[in-house]
């Protein structure tokens, strides 16, 4: 007699002995589980046709007899799989059949290690992207650098930047915002924090910096990152993800990525002022000096006019938008923009060699302090919006997206805004002063999955104690009824 594919059911397997032994020997498929003998004979009273293989723990002391009187039970083994009694006829049968059951025990855990591991690249799919568009910028630096084959300062640069605004604008969903146009005090806590209080309270740090050995350009990246506006898509996911205020979420990425045109730049140039940033400034060359009104002029073609034109082609034909939205995956696609655009930062980075005027050290810094910025920014928020003042505190939807919105920076604003400023002036320095953002970028996504968890919990729990809450005083309503009714004559 054989094992084939379709004799899977041929034997029940049955577990005897404490749970500690099952987990070592590592079998999944035990129909019964028993700690002692006598149960185990019970259960096999009612089943005379059945064909039963025992595994035994080995806190049982075996004692073969104790099996001869039952012929439903086939074979028994020990943890290790080596047989201690079995039917003459059916050893061999038993035998392939616990060989079977292992492999495909190890096999289903395999396939499980393998679809956690995909599931987790998915999600996070955008990190590994980013990882993996470095490494190709490090092997390829001449194919996507400024000046290289595909002359990415206009096909990447420019190209990229407007097809995330374009498909930003295809996606907003002005309708179901207008709900929220009126929580105005909403809007200016968010746009306030994230423009002008996050910018400035970051420039002061980089000053207290300045005093270190910290390479200066990195500093002042991370003024840039800092003055950036919030993002335009991953905030609102994460905000929904954790059963915040969506829509609110949404109106104020659309909101900051158009004030941010006009503010971020504007407090760039402002903080450029000071004397440690000379050096950025190039006040020697009349035709490349840094002006403001050249810099909204290159953000509002390149931002602000597609993400305009996106908008109206959305109101137009919104039906027909929103089922090619989904054909498409504008998300998905907005992600890969960003990613192509990162990969000829880091291209024009490497073939210049910017990263060798950088120690390791000051990237280790640069990465710590990037992640305790956005840490202190989002918690310091939310803390903010659930102070216990009267007419002040925030809802707990409200507070979500309120620090989702406010701490977070975006990559396509930010390098649209590096672009305005030195376009292609300064290969060297645009890679570097890229380079917080980015770092700041992956940091928020990370930490921000973390955030979703906890603060979806929270949720949970307070919608749970309200619930409660209202049916205790639901029962003592009826219970004052009941009393009311018995004191009436």
């Amino acid at each position: 007699m054989s094992i084939e594919k379709n004799d899977e059911d041929l034997f029940t397997l049955v577990w005897l002995g404490d749970s500690c032994g099952e987990i070592q020997f590592g079998m999944k498929k035990f129909i019964n589980k028993f700690t002692n003998l006598n149960a185990l004979k019970e259960y096999i009273i009612d089943k005379p046709n059945s064909s039963i293989i025992v595994i035994i723990s080995d806190s049982i002391p075996f004692d073969g007899t104790s099996f001869v009187d039952s012929p439903q039970i086939c074979a028994v083994y020990n943890e290790k799989l080596v047989c201690l009694y079995s039917l003459s006829e059916m050893f061999s049968t038993a035998d392939k059949y616990l060989k079977n059951q292992q492999e495909e025990t190890k096999k289903t855990s395999d396939q499980s290690c393998i679809s956690k591991i995909l599931s987790i690249a998915r999600k996070y799919w955008f990190l590994v992207g980013l990882a993996f568009s470095i490494c190709m910028a490090y092997i390829f630096p001449n194919l996507g650098k400024t000046g290289g084959y595909i002359r990415s300062e206009w096909t990447v640069k420019y190209g990229c930047v407007i097809l995330v605004f374009f498909l930003s604008g295809l996606s907003l969903r002005t309708r179901q915002l207008a709900k929220e146009i009126l929580h105005i005090r909403l809007h200016i806590l968010i746009q306030i924090y994230s423009l002008i209080v996050i910018p400035v309270l970051v420039y002061y740090l980089t000053l207290f910096l300045s005093n270190t050995s910290m390479n200066k350009t990195l500093l002042f990246g991370m003024i840039i990152m800092a003055s950036t506006s919030t993002t335009i898509s991953s905030n609102v996911i994460m905000t929904k993800n954790a059963l915040g205020n969506e829509y609110a979420a949404l109106l104020n990425a659309i909101l900051g990525n158009i004030l941010g045109i006009f503010l971020s730049p504007a407090m760039i140039l402002f903080f450029m002022k000071n004397s440690m940033f000379d050096y950025l400034s190039n006040t020697n060359n009349e035709k490349q000096k840094l002006d403001y009104g050249h810099v909204i002029k290159n953000l509002t073609l390149t931002v602000l006019l597609p993400l305009f034109i996106g908008q109206i082609i959305h109101l137009l034909w919104a039906k027909k938008i929103m089922d090619i939205r989904e054909k498409f995956h504008f998300s998905e696609l907005s992600s890969l923009a960003l990613l192509t655009l990162v990969w000829s930062v880091f291209c024009t980075c490497f073939s210049t060699g910017s990263f060798k005027t950088i120690g390791t050290q000051d990237l280790i810094i640069l990465m710590l302090i990037d992640l305790v910025i956005y840490l202190f920014f989002s918690s310091f928020i939310f803390i903010i919006t659930r102070l216990p003042i009267p007419y002040w505190q925030f809802s707990e939807k409200d507070s979500i997206a309120i620090m989702f919105c406010s701490a977070s920076k975006t990559l396509a604003m930010g390098i649209s805004v590096i672009n305005a400023l030195y376009g292609n002036t300064n290969q060297a320095l645009t890679g570097l002063l890229s380079l917080p953002l980015i770092m700041y970028h992956a940091e928020q996504l990370i930490i921000g999955a973390i955030q979703v968890v906890l603060l979806k919990n929270w949720i949970k729990n307070k919608l749970k104690d309200n619930t409660n809450i209202q049916s205790t005083n639901e029962n003592e309503v009826k219970t004052d009824e009941l009393q009311i009714i018995n004191v009436e004559p």
